[in-house]
């Protein structure tokens, strides 16, 4: 064994044979948060496009690859300058992708955490055996998903999904107990679930029937069970909804809609510009062609090529609609009205260098959504 630990849990920590190196990492926010990423997909190849989404969301590179392999090459002389060989292959670069290597020799605790909560509570094996499993899993769960990152977008969806696998394993452990009447390890466990997740209305449910006892009233006892089986018929019913939601969607390149729905898309996003401060821009984009002799197939054939141009040179959070036969609308994030530019002029240099279309004139205006309540 190499000794190397990684901690995602209560944040990014990196410890060889007890003692953590590295801890500089968390002191430069994009190394940060690209190893972390690769940590949390070390089970696939991520490629380049979405780790420039995911690191500089909402600013403009004309070489997003040089940026990557220039974070890249930082943390390898971050593991270089500590002398830690083992870590120094843990990235694999491979067409157009990064992956951690899984091949290196490195407990990770999100995934022994899950290894021993899903064996705890999926298992066939002996109650004594869940319980070891139950335990171990709760002991390994120290804190919430890198809570310093905790409004990236990509880190809410895995919060959740341990935060509630945690949940769940304190329950299941905590039934076990209450079958052995070991009511004081159930205040123990459950209390420390409180401090991590917060104020858990079922894990309050559970430590209210530990602290009571024997001594509950019906009333209580009526006000448990309704709790308890209410929780675990909601997270039956939220999860086949989200499941059915999420069918067919596509989440690789900008979303296309029509004009109804992106009117939609505007209204809903003019109110998060009310809370949040961001900025947005409404663009229009107008594709011409310089003869004027009418071919309505060809025209038809660009315009397609410029959807095609504009839903993957935009970003995921992008919305775009046809909006007349020769017209787009795009709703975009970005800081300032320069950087707004600045998209526009990279869509617009990559549709002619990609279609071959010279005899098509593009042209577009932008205007920011206006965040006021006016």
């Amino acid at each position: 064994m190499s000794g190397l630990s990684i901690s995602l849990l209560d944040g990014l920590k990196i410890t060889k044979d007890g003692d953590e190196i590295l801890d500089s990492i968390n002191h430069t926010r994009k190394t940060k948060l690209l190893i972390s990423y690769l940590l949390i997909n070390k089970n696939r190849a991520v490629p380049h496009g979405e780790l420039f989404e995911l690191l500089w969301s909402g600013e403009d590179y004309s070489n997003p690859g040089t940026a990557l392999r220039t974070l890249l090459y930082r943390y390898r002389s971050l593991v270089d300058s500590v002398g830690v060989k083992e870590l120094s292959d843990s990235i694999i670069s491979k067409r157009g992708t990064y992956q951690w290597n899984q091949k290196l020799d490195v407990d990770i605790d999100i995934y022994d955490f899950e290894d021993c909560a899903n064996l705890g509570i999926n298992s066939m094996a002996e109650t004594d055996v869940k319980l070891r499993y139950l335990k171990k899993a709760i002991d390994i769960y120290r804190g919430n998903l890198l809570p310093d990152s905790s409004r990236e977008h990509w880190v809410v969806p895995k919060s959740v999904y341990y935060r509630d696998m945690y949940v769940r394993t304190v329950l299941a452990y905590t039934e076990i107990l209450k079958g052995r009447n070991d009511y004081e390890e159930i205040e123990r466990v459950c209390k420390r679930a409180i401090e991590i997740t917060g104020d858990t209305i079922v894990l309050k449910n559970e430590l209210k029937q530990a602290e009571l006892r024997e001594t509950a009233d019906p009333d209580f006892r009526q006000e448990y069970e309704v709790i308890a089986s209410s929780c675990k018929d909601m997270e039956k019913k939220i999860d086949f909804l989200q499941n059915d939601m999420e069918k067919g969607t596509m989440e690789s390149t900008a979303f296309i809609c029509d004009f109804e729905m992106l009117k939609e898309v505007y209204r809903l996003q003019r109110r998060l510009l009310l809370r949040t401060g961001e900025t947005m821009f409404l663009s229009m984009v107008t594709l011409k062609p310089l003869s004027v002799v009418k071919d309505p197939l060809k025209d038809e054939r660009a315009m397609q090529a410029l959807q095609d141009c504009l839903s993957h040179e935009l970003r995921l959070g992008d919305s775009i609609c046809r909006y007349t036969e020769d017209q787009f609308l795009i709703i975009y994030p970005v800081d300032a009205f320069e950087d707004a530019r600045k998209v526009m002029e990279r869509v617009k240099k990559r549709f002619f260098d990609d279609s071959g279309l010279e005899d098509y004139i593009m042209v577009y205006k932008i205007r920011p959504l206006n965040n006021s309540r006016d």
